[in-house]
C-alpha cells in the first residue's frame, strides 16, 4: 500500500495507459476516479501520485491541498503532474493550482514513458527515504521514550536513597532563579509543604547569622572552583537550631554557570554522637592519667597509714602525742579519699561489688546528710520498702551520695530541700543512655537549687571541673560518681536547668540477691590467727615494710620478699608459710599469676591481694579476696585473720618440696 502508485486521469483510456506501463515495469498503481477518491485512497497510503493537469482544473482540489498540508513532519507525498503540451506560457491560474500541492514534478505533453518511469521511479525512491526516516523518527521517539522512563526511574530511586539517606536534594537556576527540590529539602528547614519558590537568598536566610557571610562566600567561590562543600547551623522556620552539610557541583554553559545542584543532609545527631565520642576519649585520656597518678598516691600512702596505726597503738597513753597523730590520720584519709575519688573516675578503683539493701543504706546515712547540710535545707527519702536490692560497692555508693548532697547544698546556699529516692525501672531493648536491657535500681538525688545552665551541664562529670570557686571544692565528686555508676554496670544521667535545680539519677543493676549485712567495724586490729607465717610480696620497699610491720605489731610472722619469682623460689626450696599477702602489680609475675603458679602445682595457699587500683585483673580467681591501698592496720589484720580461720584452725602449713 504504502508503495503504490495513485492515477487519476479522466480524459479517455490515459489512466489505463498509464497503469499498464506501471504494471509491465512491476510498479504497482491504482486508478481513482476523482479528486475524492484521491484523497480517501492517500489515506490507506501511496508512495506517489500521477495525476493529469486537467483533472486539477476540473475537480475540487480543496480536499487534496488540505491534505498535502496535513502530513506530518516526515512526510512530503511526490506529485507527478502531467501537463498540457503548449508552447505558450503558463497561465496565472494553472500556476496556481500547482503552488499549494507542495512536492510537485511537472511534465510537459506529449512525453516519451521512459521519462515518465523515471520520473515514478524518483518518486517512488523519495517517497520509501521518507518511511525510512519515519522509522527511525519512531525508534528514536521510543528510544526517548525509554530513556526518559528509565531517567524518571533512577530519579525515583535516588529520591529514595536520599530519603533513606535522610538527605534532600535541590538544582537551582542562577539565571532564573528558578528551582527544584525534593520534599526532604524543605523538611530540614522547617517546611512540612514544600515552598512555591527557593533560592540561594533563602538559603541564607535560615543560616546562622553568625555563619552567614561564611556560607555566602562559599556559595560565591563555588561558581568559580565549581564545587560546593560546607557545613553549619541553621535556624528552621519553628525556630530549632540543627546543623546541616551541604554539596554541591556548577553547571556551566561554556564558561558562565548557569545552575548549581547539590544534596544537603541534616548532620544534629551525627555532630552531637561525635562530641560525646570526643568527650568520651577525653575522659578516657584523663582517666588512664589519674588513675595512674592515684595508684602511686596510694602506695605513698600505704606505708604513712600504717606506720601513724602503729604509732597510735604504741602511744595510747599520750595525750598530746595521740592528738597529733590524730590529727595526720585525718589528713592521710582525706588524700585516701581523693584517691578513691580520683580512681572512681578513672575507673579504676577496687571494687567491692554485692547486694546492697539501698533503702538501709540511705536509712543509715540519712542522719549524716542532714547534719552536713544544715537546718536549712529540709532532706526527704522517698524508698519503696520492697525495693531490690541493687548491686554495687556499699561504701562507695554511701560516698557517692554524701557527695551529691554535698553538692545540692552548695546549689542552695538560701535553703531548699534535697530528696533521696529511688525505684525500680525495667529497661528493654538498649537505651540512649546505653543502658543493657534487665532491671535497674534508680536513685535520685533532686534538688531546688540554682540549677546549671547547658554549658555547665555538659561538663558537670569532667574531673576538676568546679563551679565553687578555689579551695571550695576538688571537682572529682560528680566524675567520681560517674566513674562508680560505669564501673557497677549502671549509668549518671543529669538533667537540670538555671533557677529550677537539679536531678541526678544513679542508674545501678538490680538483683535478687539477698543484702549483706554489715561487718561491726573495730576498733583495735584482731591479734594474729595461731601463730602464723605469712609471705609478704610487694616490689615497693617501703609499702612491703610498713605493711609487715602493721602484720607483726599484731603477732604474725612475716618474710618479706621483692617479687613474686623470690617467693615461689623460696617456698619451693622448702619454706612453710601459713598465708600469702602480695601486691598485684609487680616487675615479672603480678599476685594474681604468683596464686595461679602456686594452685596449679596442687598446693592452695590462703592468699589475699592488696592493690592500688586494679579490682581483679584476668589472671586473678574469683575467689581470692583483695584489701584497697591505702588500708588500715585494723583492716588488714581483720582480713587476714578471716582469711586463715576460712580454711580451718588445724590447716597444716604447706611445704611445696621439689
Amino acid at each position: 500500500m504504502e508503495r503504490r502508485v495513485l492515477v487519476l486521469a479522466p480524459r479517455g483510456r490515459d489512466a489505463a495507459i498509464a497503469s499498464d506501463l506501471l504494471a509491465r515495469n512491476a510498479i504497482a498503481s491504482v486508478i481513482c476516479g476523482t479528486l475524492a477518491e484521491l484523497v480517501a485512497a492517500l489515506d490507506d497510503g501511496a508512495g506517489a501520485v500521477l495525476i493529469t493537469e486537467e483533472a486539477l482544473a476540473t475537480g475540487d482540489r480543496a480536499p487534496l491541498s488540505a491534505w498535502v498540508s496535513a502530513q506530518p513532519s516526515w512526510s512530503d507525498l511526490p506529485l507527478v503532474v502531467l501537463a498540457n503540451g503548449g508552447n505558450a506560457p503558463r497561465s496565472a491560474l494553472a500556476t496556481d493550482r500547482l503552488a499549494d500541492l507542495g512536492n510537485v514534478v511537472l511534465l510537459e505533453r506529449p512525453l516519451h514513458a521512459e521519462a515518465m518511469l523515471g520520473a515514478i521511479r524518483s518518486a517512488l525512491k523519495a517517497r520509501i527515504r521518507q518511511y525510512e526516516i519515519r522509522a527511525s523518527a519512531a525508534t528514536l521517539e521510543q528510544a526517548v521514550v525509554e530513556r526518559t522512563r528509565e531517567l524518571e526511574a533512577v530519579r525515583d530511586s535516588l529520591e529514595i536513597a536520599l530519603d533513606a539517606a535522610d538527605m534532600g536534594s535541590w538544582d537551582i537556576d542562577i539565571g532564573t532563579g528558578g528551582s527544584r527540590r525534593t520534599a526532604r529539602h524543605d523538611e530540614i528547614f522547617g517546611y512540612p509543604t514544600p515552598l512555591a519558590r527557593w533560592s540561594t537568598e533563602a538559603f541564607l536566610a535560615h543560616v546562622d547569622p553568625a555563619q552567614r557571610d561564611a556560607v555566602a562566600r562559599a556559595f560565591d567561590a563555588a561558581l568559580e572552583s565549581g564545587g560546593l562543600d560546607f557545613g553549619c547551623s541553621i535556624v528552621r522556620a519553628d525556630g530549632e537550631i540543627r546543623s546541616i552539610v551541604a554539596k554541591g557541583r556548577v553547571r556551566y554553559d561554556g564558561a558562565t554557570p548557569v545552575g548549581i545542584a547539590g544534596v544537603i543532609s541534616d548532620v544534629t545527631e551525627r555532630k552531637e554522637a561525635d562530641a560525646q565520642l570526643a568527650q568520651a576519649h577525653k575522659m578516657d585520656a584523663i582517666g588512664q592519667l589519674t588513675g595512674g597518678v592515684a595508684h602511686d598516691f596510694n602506695n605513698l600512702l600505704t606505708p604513712i597509714v600504717g606506720s601513724l596505726d602503729i604509732l597510735r597503738r604504741r602511744y595510747k597513753d599520750d595525750e598530746r602525742t595521740q592528738k597529733m597523730l590524730a590529727g595526720a590520720m585525718q589528713a592521710a584519709e582525706r588524700a585516701a579519699t581523693l584517691t578513691q575519688r580520683l580512681l572512681a573516675f578513672a575507673r579504676r578503683q577496687a571494687l567491692q561489688p554485692k547486694a546492697v539493701d539501698v533503702r538501709g543504706l540511705i536509712d543509715g546515712i540519712v542522719d549524716l546528710i542532714r547534719r552536713s547540710l544544715g537546718p536549712t535545707i529540709t532532706v526527704a527519702v522517698e524508698v519503696p520498702s520492697q525495693l531490690p536490692s541493687a548491686r554495687v560497692d556499699p561504701n562507695q555508693l554511701e560516698l557517692a551520695l554524701l557527695n551529691l548532697s554535698i553538692n545540692a547544698r552548695d546549689a542552695m546556699p538560701g535553703g531548699g530541700s534535697l530528696t533521696l529516692s529511688a525505684a525500680l525501672v525495667p529497661v528493654g531493648y538498649r537505651d540512649a543512655a546505653g543502658l543493657e536491657p534487665g532491671r535497674y535500681v534508680r536513685i535520685t538525688a533532686s534538688d531546688t537549687g540554682t540549677g546549671m545552665d547547658a554549658a555547665t551541664l555538659a561538663r558537670a562529670t569532667e574531673p576538676f571541673f568546679s563551679t565553687k570557686g578555689v579551695g571550695k571544692g576538688t571537682g572529682l565528686g560528680l566524675s567520681m560518681v560517674h566513674g562508680l555508676a560505669a564501673q557497677s554496670g549502671g549509668t549518671l544521667v543529669l538533667t537540670s536547668e538555671p533557677g529550677r535545680g537539679t536531678a541526678i539519677e544513679l542508674w545501678l543493676p538490680a538483683t535478687d540477691e539477698a543484702a549483706d549485712a554489715d561487718a561491726v567495724s573495730r576498733a583495735e586490729p584482731i591479734a594474729a590467727f595461731r601463730t602464723a607465717k605469712v609471705a609478704l610480696i610487694d616490689d615497693e620497699e617501703v609499702v612491703r615494710s610498713a605493711t609487715a610491720d602493721m602484720l607483726r605489731d599484731v603477732g604474725y610472722s612475716v618474710v618479706e620478699f621483692g617479687s613474686g619469682s623470690q617467693a615461689l623460689a623460696a617456698v619451693r626450696s622448702g619454706l612453710e608459710v601459713d598465708a600469702l599477702v602480695s601486691d598485684y602489680l609487680m616487675p615479672g609475675m603480678t599476685g594474681g599469676a604468683l596464686i595461679e603458679e602456686f594452685r596449679s602445682s596442687g598446693y592452695h595457699i590462703p592468699s589475699l591481694l592488696i592493690t592500688g587500683y586494679v579490682a581483679a585483673g584476668e589472671d586473678v580467681p574469683d575467689d581470692v579476696p583483695r584489701l584497697a591501698k591505702p588500708f588500715r592496720q585494723v583492716d588488714l589484720a581483720a582480713r587476714l585473720d578471716a582469711l586463715l580461720r576460712g580454711e580451718g584452725a588445724e590447716t597444716p602449713r604447706v611445704r611445696v618440696i621439689e
